[in-house]
């Protein structure tokens, strides 16, 4: 078990990383796992605090936000170029 992580913590990255490995073999890319962990994320909300999915729900606004504001910078960029 890690210095802050449950034994469970540990297995699921294992396990996690092994799956993400095995579908990127199997089809070159990672549409195959982020699409069946986005599935398995809506799963399993249910099974948390609200507090919780709140918190889950507004780091993954914030980070989309981040991408997409990257994603203006880049074309911004390639317009430039």
């Amino acid at each position: 078990m890690g210095m802050w992580t449950t034994d469970n913590q540990d297995t699921m990255e294992i396990v996690l990383k092994g799956f993400n490995d095995a579908a990127y073999q199997r089809y070159n890319n990672h549409s195959y796992s982020a699409g069946y962990l986005e599935s398995m994320i809506v799963d399993m909300l249910p099974h948390l605090p609200k507090r919780y999915q709140k918190e889950l729900i507004q780091r993954m606004v914030g980070v989309t936000q981040r991408l997409g504001k990257e994603v203006i910078e880049q074309m911004k960029e390639s317009a430039d170029a």
